[in-house]
This record gives structure tokens, sequence and C-alpha cells, in this order.
């Protein structure tokens, strides 16, 4: 264990580095209190839409609504940036959520370092997708957890770190709206202690380090022939955005919500086995039968099970597709 030692008692020139919408919350909370950020920096404009507009992060967005400096460096190496920041001299930096890796010259700047909020019961999930994979393996509890960042990745001593309850209805959204409210309010009382120099950072545990990977284009797709239970645990863990996918009538759908059947399985896996009225579409799993009760057509509305039911009239027997091989 290591005390944050500083010969600064107060927090007055905070920069922030985020880019989605998991960091909004920070960003917003940071700037209703005294460490509101000189400055503000995030990814550039990305093109979206089969225009390729180009869309703003929505940290850039809260930023000029609350009338903060953003910048959007191709790399934050850059000599600028540095430029920038050893002008300001920033007591601290926070991170939350970049997509960026920070070099020592950043690392080794403000006096109290630099903060990263992670989704995650570090050192557990260290990595870009700990939410996901939270929900993929049926995880009852996560948490947040605020570091002081090193050069290797989520590896940062432990300043502060609360336990959350994995609701039976979480999915991705609604747990990542919630880690991210949580992890803004942990942040703020992290600032506050740190100026009463009340912080012991404790090393991690690298022994008992677990990694999630980057999710893949392929990881999207789900296989009828798992476990109910697994089919379904990853269901909730890609939705809302961007969704499990499947394949039925040669055309790309999206499943959103699932409930488990304590029924066993009595078709071959990704056979529709009964319609159940007002409630969904009955799938069969390997093991046991799952209820699609959300659902999402390709080019369409998200709609329930049932309701996409009434429109294609779905016959028992018909065939929901698994994986890579059928998804063209």
């Amino acid at each position: 264990m290591e005390s944050i030692l500083t010969n600064i008692s107060s927090i007055n020139k905070t920069v922030f580095i985020g880019t989605p919408d998991f960091s909004v919350p920070t960003l917003l909370k940071l700037s209703e209190t005294n460490y509101k950020p000189l400055l503000v920096i995030t990814q550039p404009d990305k093109p979206q839409g089969r225009k390729l507009k180009l869309v703003p992060t929505p940290v850039k967005q809260t930023a000029e609504q609350l009338g903060i400096k953003v910048i959007q460096p191709e790399k934050i190496k850059e000599e600028d940036v540095i430029r920038k920041l050893i002008e300001i001299n920033p007591d601290v930096i926070i991170t939350v959520a970049y997509g960026g890796f920070l070099t020592k010259k950043i690392l080794d700047l403000p006096s109290f370092g630099c903060l990263n909020i992670h989704p995650s019961l570090l050192p557990k999930y260290r990595g870009a997708t700990p939410i996901n994979h939270a929900l993929f393996e049926g995880e009852k509890e996560t948490g947040v957890t605020i570091t002081k960042m090193t050069l290797k990745m989520d590896s940062g001593p432990i300043l502060q770190q609360k336990i959350v309850t994995i609701e039976k209805e979480d999915n991705y959204s609604s747990l990542s709206a919630k880690l991210a409210e949580i992890g803004a309010d942990e942040l703020i009382d992290v600032l506050q202690k740190l100026e009463k120099h009340e912080i012991i950072a404790i090393p991690q545990n690298d022994e008992e380090a677990t990694y999630c990977y980057k999710l893949q284009k392929d990881d999207l797709y789900l296989d009828w022939n798992e476990k109910a239970t697994d089919i379904h645990n990853k269901i909730r863990g890609l939705a809302e955005e961007p969704g499990a996918m499947t394949t039925f009538r040669g055309n790309k759908m999206k499943i959103l919500a699932t409930k488990i059947l304590q029924e066993r399985a009595d078709l071959l896996p990704g056979k529709v086995s009964a319609i159940l009225k007002n409630e969904g579409i009955v799938v069969c799993c390997r093991d046991q039968k799952i209820l699609l009760t959300k659902v999402q057509p390709a080019g369409k509305r998200i709609m329930s099970g049932f309701e996409y039911h009434i429109g294609a009239r779905i016959e028992i027997g018909e065939n929901f597709v698994s994986g890579i091989r059928d998804r063209s």
C-alpha cells in the first residue's frame, strides 16, 4: 500500500479525457463541482450512416454544451497535446473510456496523477469490454474501480472500489448506465479524499487478473447449439447495442431480450417449438427452450417477439440459424 503524497492540498486544475456515453456522467458531475475541467480531450469525429456524415463523440457534444474547450487529436501523444497540458499544469487528469493509451510524459504531469474509472472489480476483467463479459459470464455482481494509472493497462493501484449488484433484468445498456453514474460519484468522492490525504493506494494482485478482449463482428452472432443459459447471457451482454445477431428466413435479426423456459428442447437447436400468445417465440437451444421476447428485424424497429410473429406468421419448425456460416 502507498499513500498518494503531494505538497498540494487542493485540486484546482483538472483535465478530462473520454469519449463515449459512458464518460458523460463523470464530465457532467465534475462540471457541477470545483473540479470542472479546463480542457477536454476526446477522439476525433467519426463518419456514420450511409452518407458517412461526421458525428462528434458524446463527450465533445457535452463539453461544448458546458462551454469547456475541446481538442480531438489523432494521437494523444502528439507534441501539441503535451504542450497544451504543460501550459495547464493540471493537478489531476481524469480518464473514462477514452479509447487510447496515455504516455509516460502525460502520466507524470499531474501532481495527483492520472485517475481512471474502470467498470469492473479490478483486477477482474481488465480490458475494453468488462461490462459485456460480466454479463456473458452470468456474474451476480460487478462494480467500479478508481485507479491511479500506470503504463500497463488497467493495472494501476486501486484508490477506491464499489461493488454493484447485477439484477436479472440488467442488460449491457442498463448496467452500463448504472455503472457510469456510480463511477462518477465515486470519482468525486476520491478527489475530495485526495485533497484531505485520506486515500491509500492498494496494488493490484496481478496473479488474480482476468482479461476481456475487444468484441469482434463474429462475437455478435448466436450459436443455437449452446446451452440456453449461455445464449441468454450473451443476449443480455450485447443488448440493446450492438445486439446479438441471428438469421431468420435469410435475413439478419437482432435478438434483444429472452427468457429461459424450464422445458427441455424437443426439436433441433434453432428450431421454433411454439408461439406463446402475447409473449413471444419459443426456440430450442441445446438443452432447453428459450423465449424470444424482444427482437429487431433488419431495417425495422424494435418490437416484441409476438408482435413480429403476427406480421411474419411464423410456423412451428422454422429455423433460426447460427453463427458465421449462416449469416450471408
